[in-house]
């Protein structure tokens, strides 16, 4: 996507960090209840860094993304997080961490095999006892179509966003997004661009099998969101012995 890229620069102008408050303190609600004792936590897709803004104030936290722009947005946001670059699906670090999250950048993907790397190579970052968190922005059974739109003005900047989320293929197991943005530079040059993208769209019991087949039992607890009335589900992975 453009957004992650060439227009990475007004990421914080389309989803500033202040927004993503309440959705941190309610991941780490489940977090904790699963391991209280969370240390160190390792990000997959961390993106602009905003959930780590919040979450780092827990336990440390090392982002890694496959957006080498992306990161540069997040080190101004979290200098005192380790950033690495790295694809969720292959990465290395040479650690291994009480908590691996993985928050909507999961989305992105559409084979399930590429689902189970991931999930594998979560496993393979975390300590024996650690868990693994992740958060869908979507399944099946929780999908509907959607229409969202929001950013802010600062610093003589401003961005607007429109966003509609629909599924033109019930059996694909993939949801369509596009965007459009507007932005005005600070002397007040309006540019418009469009962006597209499509997410994986799977079933709870397909999210079940695929952790289980990594080694994990998959607990699924819902996250009610105080400005938005859909159904959100996050997962936390606990590893089986």
């Amino acid at each position: 996507m453009k957004l992650y890229k060439e227009l990475a620069e007004w990421w914080p102008l389309l989803s500033p960090h202040t927004e993503y408050e309440e959705e941190a303190h309610l991941f780490l609600k489940i977090i904790q209840q699963y391991h209280p004792q969370v240390k160190e936590a390792l990000e997959f897709g961390s993106g602009g860094g905003s959930n780590a803004f919040y979450l780092k104030k827990h336990f440390s936290m090392t982002l890694t993304d496959l957006s080498a722009e992306m990161l540069e947005i997040s080190r101004k946001l979290n200098p005192d997080c380790p950033h690495m670059q790295g694809d969720m699906r292959t990465l290395t670090v040479d650690r291994q961490f009480d908590l691996v999250f993985i928050h909507d950048a999961i989305t992105y993907f559409t084979d399930k095999a590429d689902l189970l790397a991931i999930i594998k190579n979560a496993k393979k970052h975390l300590k024996p006892d650690g868990l693994l968190f992740i958060m869908p922005d979507e399944y099946t059974e929780t999908f509907e179509p959607r229409t969202n739109h929001g950013g802010i003005d600062k610093d003589g900047r401003g961005m607007r966003y429109l966003e509609w989320s629909y599924d033109s293929d019930p059996d694909d197991q993939m949801l369509e997004t596009e965007y459009a943005y507007v932005m005005r530079d600070r002397d007040g040059q309006i540019t418009h661009e469009h962006d597209s993208m499509k997410g994986g769209l799977f079933s709870m019991p397909e999210w079940e099998e695929l952790l289980a087949e990594a080694g994990f039992q998959a607990h699924f607890e819902r996250v009610v969101f105080s400005d938005d009335p859909g159904s959100f589900f996050g997962i936390a992975a606990t590893q089986v012995s």
